[in-house]
């Protein structure tokens, strides 16, 4: 096994000589897959979903090594021996071995997120905001682990075509739409400076603040998940932060709509919460990535933004959830010009206003079903008062 720290980043390389030459040209469209695999439980069933999808990047999270709960071996490794893969991983914890834990939940090894790819890569980690004190806090969740969360980046030389550069994000769960909104505008601002344009930005973002979770304390922390009531947290980052762009101007004065003083984000967020052109093709709504805790946590927590890629095709897989807790996203992208970014920037401006229109006639509805009942109440106790006068008095 190996031995590393967090924020270290572990590299392994499985590839056959024979089918990785540098002068080979796909001759398709790429294939690129988000997961978070839950850890490797069930490693042998992921196993036989990535080699059906025989995928050219893969972007996964939640990589255990050597860890108990998960057979004491090394995932990382074993997915890119058997799926014959150049790989790497930046690990986000040590995961301490503990008697608080649960078996299916003991430590003992290593924790992180990786890229796996059939081409040549470099690597540099990502430290985002940590919302959530893991070496302070973790015993209070029953997980004590020491570490942060840090992001993946990798740069990817596919043959005779621009570099890509990929990540692999997992953000804090035990947090809430302002934990997460600092840790996606660090990313933002990550993305927007790269000097390659062609992009995946791929992670488990664990957008669930919303429905029962947002009255969870442990979940979902802050104002904001009152303030947002009537909307989800995917259709929030839809709304305040993906839907303005570097044309809207170069700080973002939506997110802060409607707050007060006390709660709005500082001037440094509203700077980095500008989207470059990040475009994710699935529905914010409608396409729901993780369902668990007997429905307290469903909702699009997985996202795959592409920059600067036409989006071919797309689908999930794992849809029964039998392999992991998460669904995997699977995009088909070929490499786009300049002019993509604007069609995926006003796509995101739509999408946008059609979720507010939504919640506007829901919000309507409600108020017209609300209103018929009061009146209905009303006019029973109308009728009520005026069959009681009626009835004639009988003298005793």
């Amino acid at each position: 096994m190996d031995v590393a720290l967090p924020g270290q980043i572990v590299t392994y390389d499985f590839r056959d000589p024979q089918t990785c030459e540098p002068a080979t040209e796909i001759p398709r469209p790429l294939r690129v897959v988000q997961w978070n695999i839950e850890r490797g439980y069930k490693l042998d069933a992921v196993l036989e979903i990535l080699q059906e999808l025989d995928a050219d990047i893969l972007c996964l999270q939640e990589i255990d090594i050597g860890n108990e709960r998960s057979g004491n071996t090394n995932h990382a490794q074993i997915i890119a021996q058997r799926l014959k893969l150049n790989a790497g991983v930046v690990i986000e914890f040590q995961e301490l071995r503990s008697p608080c834990r649960a078996p299916s939940d003991q430590g003992g090894g290593i924790h992180g997120n990786a890229v796996f790819s059939k081409f040549d890569m470099e690597f540099r980690a990502v430290h985002t905001h940590q919302p959530f004190d893991w070496p302070r806090r973790g015993m209070q969740v029953l997980e004590p682990r020491l570490g942060r969360r840090i992001t993946l980046a990798a740069t990817i030389c596919v043959p005779r075509r621009p570099p890509i550069l990929a990540y692999s994000a997992h953000f804090e769960c035990f947090t809430g739409i302002v934990g997460r909104t600092h840790q996606v505008c660090d990313l933002l601002h990550d993305s927007t400076h790269a000097s390659i344009p062609h992009q995946l930005v791929f992670g488990d973002f664990n957008t669930f603040a919303h429905s029962l979770a947002r009255f969870s304390t442990k979940h979902s922390h802050g104002w904001h998940r009152f303030r947002t009531l009537g909307m989800s947290e995917p259709e929030w980052w839809m709304e305040n932060i993906l839907s303005w762009s570097t044309t809207d101007g170069p700080s973002n004065l939506r997110i802060n709509t409607t707050m007060p003083e006390h709660l709005r984000f500082s001037k440094e967020t509203m700077m980095r919460a500008v989207n470059p052109g990040w475009w994710d093709p699935f529905d914010p709504v409608r396409d729901v990535t993780i369902s668990n805790h007997a429905g307290w946590m469903t909702a699009k927590a997985d996202w795959a933004f592409v920059r600067q890629f036409r989006v071919v095709r797309h689908w999930m897989a794992n849809r029964d959830f039998s392999a992991s807790d998460h669904r995997c996203l699977v995009l088909e992208v070929e490499h786009a010009l300049e002019s993509i970014v604007s069609e995926h920037i006003e796509a995101n401006k739509r999408v946008a206003r059609e979720l507010s229109r939504k919640r506007t006639s829901r919000l309507w509805s409600w108020c017209s079903l609300a209103a018929a009942a009061a009146l209905s109440c009303v006019a029973f106790k109308i009728a009520k008062y005026n069959t009681v006068s009626r009835i004639p008095f009988m003298p005793a």
